[in-house]
């Protein structure tokens, strides 16, 4: 997802955050604003139903972080969100240690290959 960075599904508060994104828009149209692949090869998108920023909704409800790692990828306004979710101790940040995806992925994960640009 866009503009984000949820933790990883054997980390903590990875399974909620996944059932969080799912109860969101299961069974549901979205749309998906497609803004190109990763380094991996994923692609990036935003995603909305009814007029609503689910990616937003994410950070907002302390499921995920703010992507910070590449200036344009950088949402300004998902960044009040993730303070707000701060404060109020929602989701991840309930935990009183919370430990960024980036942070998880480096200690417990095998590097992943990046896809090479045609």
């Amino acid at each position: 997802m866009y503009g984000i960075d949820a933790p990883e599904s054997k980390q903590a508060f990875g399974q909620k955050a996944k059932q969080a994104l799912t109860t969101a828009i299961a069974t549901k149209i979205v749309t998906v604003i497609d803004h190109g692949t990763d380094i991996y090869g994923r692609m990036l998108g935003t995603i909305w139903l009814d007029g609503y920023d689910i990616n937003a909704s994410m950070v907002d409800s302390g499921y995920a972080w703010v992507y910070r790692f590449e200036d344009n990828a950088i949402v300004p306004g998902y960044i009040k969100y993730e303070s707000a979710a701060q404060k109020e101790a929602k989701g991840l940040w309930a935990d009183t240690n919370p430990v960024p995806p980036w942070q998880w992925r480096q200690a417990n994960e095998k590097p992943r290959k990046v896809k090479e640009k045609k």
